[in-house]
C-alpha cells in the first residue's frame, strides 16, 4: 500500500515500493508464512522453518520523483543516469566531448546564495570557478532561456485567445482551447499524460521549458557558432527539482539526426542539494572556499552583464512568471492597456498557493488569470478544465508548493525554516542591489535572435522559432501504469 505524508510546507509523495510499476511483471513465489500459537515452544517453532528478518526496504531518488507521484522502472532508469556520478564519468570522458557547458536556472542560484549566505553574482562567480576546475568549459546562467520561453508562451496566449474569440486569421487557433496552462513544470506535466489524457493534455502551452529552451541554444546555436558539432558538446544543468531529470529524458528532446548515436539538449541534470554534494565530494568544505572567476557573459546566452552588472529577469517569481509576463502582454496587445509597473493584484484564494488576478475594460472582466502550486489545487483546477466550468484564461501550474523556490531538489532546510528560506529564495530573485527588471526585447541578445539572420528569425510565431521552441505532449494508457489518482 502506498503511503503519502503531508506537511504544510511540501505534498511531495513519499512511495512504498507498490510505487514503482515494473515493464516487466514477474511471477514469484509467496513466501512461507508462520502461524506463532500462543504458548508455543521456540524449539518447536524453529523446527518447524527458519524465521529470518526482511530485508529493510529502501526508497532512493532511483524509485521516485518528488513530486510525479509514479515513474515506471523503465523511467527510473533514465533518472539514474541524471546524478553526479554521471557528471563525474562525464567529466572524465577523455575526448568524448569538445565542449562541456554548465548552465544554472535562476531559482536554483537563488536557493545556493541563501544557502551559502552571499550574493547571487558571488555565488555565481564561486560556482564558475569550481566547475571550471573540475573540467567545466562554460558555466551559464538561463536568463535569456527564461526571457524566450516567456515571449513565446506570451505570443502562444494571444494567438489562442483571438482564435477562441473569432479574431484570429487562421483556423488552427480556434482549435487550441482555453485556459492556456503552463507546461515548464515537468512534474506538473509527468501527472498531466499520466491522468488526465486528452480532456486536458490539448490546453497545455507548447513552449518549452527554459531548460530545454538553454540545451537548444546551448547545442544548436552557440556550439554551431565555435564550429562544435552539437554531440560533441555536454550540457548540464543546475535545476531546482528533481523532475527536470525526467524531462530531459523525454525522447521529444532527443535529436537521432545529429551525430551517429543522436543527441540530447540537455545531457545531464543536476539539482542545486546534489551540487553541494559534489563541492563536498571535491574536498571543499563550502563554497566560500573556493576561488571566485569573472562569470562567463558570451552571447546569445547570459543575461548577466558584464563588468558588475545585474542578472535580469522578465517578471518576478522562481517559478518563472509567466503568470505575470503573460498577463501583462495579454492586457496591452489585447486590449491596449498598459498597466503600471509592480506587483500585480493577486488575491489568494482557498490557501497562499492558488491566487488569481483579473482585468476590468470597459464595464467587463475580460482576463481572468490564476496560479495554482500544489497538487491539491492542480487537482481542482484540471476537474474544472475537464468539467468545462473553468472560469480562468491562463493558469500557471507548478507541482511544488510555493512553486519552484521550494523545488524538492533544492538544499533542504530545518523543517522550522522551510517558509522563511523559500521567502529568502523568492526575495533574492529581485534584490534591487544585483537584479534588475528588464523586458526581453529590450534584451540585446534576445534582440539578435528574433531578428532577420538570427537563430529564431522571424519572431516567436516565425518557423524557426516554431521549430526550436515548441514541443509536444503525449497521453499515457492509464493501463498501462498505476495510477496517480491520490484524493488529497
Amino acid at each position: 500500500m502506498t503511503e503519502v505524508r503531508v506537511s504544510l510546507t511540501n505534498d511531495f509523495i513519499n512511495p512504498s515500493l507498490a510505487c514503482i510499476k515494473p515493464v516487466q511483471i514477474i511471477d514469484e513465489a509467496k513466501p512461507n508464512r508462520v502461524l506463532r500459537l500462543e504458548g508455543a515452544d521456540e524449539d518447536d517453532l524453529a523446527a518447524t522453518t527458519a524465521v529470518t528478518k526482511p530485508a529493510t526496504a529502501r526508497v532512493t531518488l532511483n524509485d521516485c520523483l518528488a513530486c510525479a507521484g509514479c515513474i515506471t522502472s523503465a523511467e527510473s532508469v533514465l533518472v539514474s543516469q541524471q546524478s553526479t556520478g554521471e557528471f563525474e564519468r562525464m567529466l572524465s570522458a577523455a575526448g568524448a566531448f569538445d565542449l562541456i557547458v554548465v548552465s544554472f536556472s535562476a531559482a536554483a542560484r537563488a536557493a545556493l546564495s541563501v544557502h551559502c549566505g552571499m550574493g547571487l553574482r558571488e555565488t555565481h562567480g564561486r560556482l564558475s570557478g569550481f566547475l571550471k576546475s573540475v573540467g567545466c568549459h562554460r558555466v551559464l546562467d538561463c536568463g535569456v532561456a527564461a526571457h524566450l520561453g516567456l515571449m513565446q508562451t506570451a505570443a502562444e496566449f494571444v494567438h489562442r485567445f483571438r482564435g477562441a474569440s473569432g479574431a484570429a486569421a487562421s483556423s488552427t487557433a480556434s482549435a487550441m482551447p482555453l485556459p492556456l496552462m503552463s507546461s515548464s513544470c515537468p512534474g506538473w506535466v509527468c501527472y498531466a499524460e499520466k491522468t488526465t489524457g486528452t480532456a486536458v493534455l490539448p490546453h497545455l502551452s507548447r513552449v518549452k521549458s527554459p531548460q530545454q529552451i538553454a540545451g537548444t541554444l546551448v547545442k544548436y546555436s552557440y556550439a554551431v557558432s565555435c564550429g562544435i558539432a552539437p554531440e560533441r558538446v555536454c550540457h548540464v544543468s543546475v535545476m531546482p527539482c528533481f523532475d527536470k531529470k525526467l524531462e530531459a529524458a523525454r525522447d521529444d528532446f532527443f535529436n537521432p539526426a545529429a551525430g551517429p548515436s543522436g543527441c540530447r539538449d540537455v545531457d545531464c541534470v543536476l539539482s542545486s542539494a546534489e551540487v553541494l554534494e559534489l563541492l563536498e565530494a571535491r574536498g571543499h568544505e563550502s563554497l566560500a572556499a573556493v576561488p571566485a572567476l569573472e562569470p562567463d557573459v558570451e552571447p546569445p546566452f547570459s543575461a548577466l552583464a558584464a563588468g558588475g552588472g545585474s542578472f535580469t529577469y522578465a517578471a518576478p517569481g522562481a517559478s518563472g512568471g509567466h503568470a505575470d509576463f503573460v498577463f501583462r502582454h495579454a492586457a496591452r496587445e489585447l486590449f491596449g492597456v498598459s498597466l503600471p509597473a509592480g506587483p500585480l493584484a493577486w488575491v489568494a484564494g482557498r490557501n497562499a498557493d492558488l491566487q488569481e488576478v483579473t482585468l476590468e475594460h470597459g464595464g467587463a472582466t475580460v482576463l481572468r488569470f490564476c496560479r495554482a502550486y500544489g497538487f491539491r489545487n492542480i487537482q481542482n483546477v484540471v476537474r474544472r478544465v475537464k468539467s468545462g466550468r473553468c472560469p480562468y484564461h491562463f493558469v500557471e501550474l507548478m507541482a511544488c508548493p510555493g512553486g519552484c523556490a521550494n523545488g524538492g531538489g533544492q538544499p533542504r532546510p530545518p523543517s522550522l525554516e522551510g517558509p522563511w528560506r523559500t521567502a529568502a529564495v523568492e526575495h533574492r530573485l529581485t534584490e534591487p542591489e544585483e537584479t534588475s527588471e528588464q523586458a526581453p526585447l529590450d534584451q540585446p541578445c534576445v534582440q539578435a535572435m528574433y531578428a532577420e539572420g538570427g537563430f529564431l528569425e522571424g519572431g516567436p510565431l516565425g518557423p524557426s522559432a516554431q521549430q526550436h521552441l515548441l514541443t509536444e505532449f503525449h497521453a499515457v494508457d492509464a493501463t498501462a501504469m498505476n495510477p496517480l489518482a491520490i484524493s488529497w
